[in-house]
């Protein structure tokens, strides 16, 4: 049905609306319009009905017009909105693929993630993990998905590598978003394409790169040769690429090859650190036997040759035995063991190796640290044995010591490494040889150092991710706990993990790192060492967050704690422990730590005044049985 006549009636009220109905007796495209809607009048009762009323409306006489022409308005308006549509002109087609998903979400909502999307400026970052936080699926639809493929090129290298990581997440519903209108010779958006699509698919992504590699240029093409290197399957083709790739082409393939096993590629090594000594880099991740062995001898020869000269050495030197010492790392063939045992018989002759200014280098202790570092990214086997074997042969010196206790947290059972290592912490001082004493305690927490309790994983680890043969003995804590020495290999202190300003003895790091501090026994222990250790040394941020992470509280040594540090803190430091307090521990008990803050008065005399306010009625907030209040609710009181 043609309905012009009726929206032409219904633009002819509206205009007789603003003009005043007295006009309508002089309107005759109203009069008009209604003889035009006549004939529909017979299609429809409601049609008919607003003829009738039309009729009666420009028959009347003109005081009652106002509210005839109200009336036929009205119903003329209810008849429009009922044929109302929505659209364009053209046919209906789908989403293109790839290019993100519908989501029934306004264009308000995502204007801000686009906004930082697609400008530039400050904290456009944190706004991008703030959107991805609480609404992942922005990142899906149709008008997001493209602006985040987009921001690979972001000049703000931050922004691009979180745009990178976010598409990783999304899995491989993004791939045919980042093919879509990839350029092969482009610059480092097309590159990092590249890596996100291999990191996403895996294996899947080889037939597509080998397709598009003959098409790449400079960035892209170290981007696809890097992602090949990851295949077994490739290695025929990495040869080939060797013959002609210069540069960081080359450079993208030889860290390939090194991933790669078989005679072919271990007689490519074998000439090409004939030619190259520093293309030894590449092999630094490499974990075959060829690889192991070709490190050891090439290694083997350089230290030869440097004890059967003068022993001085130049800096080019020095840095050439350092990269190849740094590929050795991991490394368990027969011939690379062979070699730690040549070195430890000449451990004194390379420790008396100097600089080209006669300035000792230390090569002794630096080479007892490679070993060791070599150990834990090994993992259980050979090295693990070996440094055994070392530590055996020199049971009255410290050496090995931090070696065969991480070598046995590897493969040994928890009560035996226990029952064999614990004798080297005394818990009672030694009336002789204290510093030997200590050298050995030492030398255990180095060993112990190397652990650590995984709460993601539910495990304890050993170096680079190692599960542990078991779960650390649980005897620790008390030995470690009472003592006599608080040190170990290193006598600077280090940086507190919540920061703050706290600098802290390695030890208790340790002793914080290793256990899983959930255990009933690691609690009973180590809590009140914390407690003490907190008032004695005044870094109350920290030991009172280790506290909470055991579901134990400073109460009773946060305030002499404050007091013994010194420094007063900003109010917001002292509303992030509190907070951090009600997460873990009662409200009461939060209360009790609230009072004790305020006792202690430990905040900068600019917060004095706002202290006093805050936390006496945070106190009677949580007393109430209130929640613990934002930081926006002190804030607010600073008046």
């Amino acid at each position: 049905m043609e309905l012009k006549p009726l929206f032409d009636v219904k633009e002819r009220l509206e205009y007789a609306a603003v003009a005043g109905a007295a006009l309508l007796g002089e309107d005759f495209r109203l009069q008009r319009a209604a003889e035009e809607l006549k004939p529909l009048a017979g299609a429809s009762p409601v049609l008919a009905k607003i003829g009738a009323g039309l009729a009666k409306l420009l028959s009347a006489p003109p005081e009652e017009r106002p509210g005839l022409l109200l009336d036929v308005l009205a119903l003329v308006d209810a008849v429009a909105y009922t044929q109302a549509g929505t659209g364009a002109e053209g046919e209906l087609e789908p989403l293109p693929l790839g290019g993100g998903v519908y989501h029934q979400i306004s264009y308000g909502q995502i204007q801000p993630l686009l906004t930082a999307l697609t400008t530039t400026g400050g904290g456009r970052v944190e706004a991008v993990k703030s959107a991805w936080d609480s609404h992942p699926e922005f990142f899906e639809d149709y008008r997001v998905l493209p602006a985040v493929v987009a921001a690979l090129g972001d000049g703000y290298g931050e922004m691009a590598d979180l745009c990178a990581a976010l598409l990783k997440k999304l899995g491989p519903r993004v791939v045919p978003a980042l093919k879509q209108g990839f350029d092969p010779g482009g610059k480092k958006e097309m590159a990092r394409r590249v890596e996100t699509i291999a990191a996403i698919q895996g294996k899947d992504a080889f037939p597509w790169l080998r397709e598009i590699l003959g098409h790449t240029k400079k960035e892209v093409r170290v981007a696809a040769i890097t992602a090949l290197g990851g295949d077994s399957g490739n290695t025929a083709l990495l040869l080939g690429l060797a013959k002609y790739e210069r540069g960081k082409n080359l450079e993208a393939v030889m860290a390939g090859l090194a991933l790669q096993d078989g005679e072919e590629v271990a007689s490519f090594w074998e000439q090409r650190l004939q030619k190259d000594h520093l293309s030894v880099k590449f092999l630094g991740v490499a974990r075959t036997d060829w690889a192991s062995d070709l490190v050891a001898k090439g290694l083997w020869g350089l230290m030869e040759r440097l004890l059967a000269g003068e022993r001085e050495i130049s800096k080019e030197i020095h840095a050439l035995l350092r990269l190849w010492w740094s590929a050795a790392q991991g490394k368990s063939s027969p011939s690379m063991l062979d070699l730690w045992r040549w070195t430890d018989a000449k451990w004194a002759d390379l420790d008396q190796v100097r600089g080209e200014k006669g300035q000792r280098l230390g090569f002794g202790a630096e080479l007892t640290a490679l070993l060791l570092d070599s150990l834990c990214a090994a993992g259980p086997g050979p090295l693990c044995s070996l440094c055994l074997e070392l530590w055996e042969k020199h049971p009255k010196e410290a050496r090995y010591l931090p070696h065969a206790v991480a070598a046995s947290l590897l493969i040994r059972p928890a009560a035996e490494v226990y029952d064999t290592f614990s004798p080297y912490v005394p818990t009672v001082k030694p009336l002789l040889g204290g510093e030997q004493k200590r050298a050995f305690h030492n030398g255990v927490l180095a060993g112990l150092a190397q652990t650590r309790w995984n709460a993601a994983g539910g495990r304890y680890e050993v170096g680079a991710g190692w599960s542990a043969a078991q779960p650390l003995d649980p005897r620790w804590a008390k030995r470690l706990t009472h003592a006599v020495w608080r040190t170990t290999m290193h006598d600077f202190k280090m940086p507190s993990p919540v920061g703050r300003g706290e600098h802290l003895d390695e030890y208790d790091l340790i002793l914080t790192r290793i256990f899983d501090l959930t255990s009933p026994e690691v609690r009973q222990e180590l809590a009140p060492y914390l407690r003490q250790r907190m008032k004695l040394l005044g870094n109350y941020q920290t030991y009172s967050r280790w506290l909470f992470a055991m579901g134990s509280s400073p109460q009773g040594a946060l305030k002499d704690s404050i007091l013994k540090s010194g420094r007063p803190a900003y109010l917001y430091y002292i509303w992030g422990l509190l907070n951090d307090a009600a997460k873990a521990l009662t409200l009461d008990e939060t209360a009790q730590l609230c009072q004790q803050v305020l006792d202690a008065g430990g905040v900068r005399k600019e917060d004095a005044a706002m202290a006093q306010k805050v936390l006496p009625w945070t106190v009677e907030q949580l007393r109430a049985g209130r929640p613990f209040p934002e930081w926006d609710d002190w804030w607010n009181m600073r008046q």
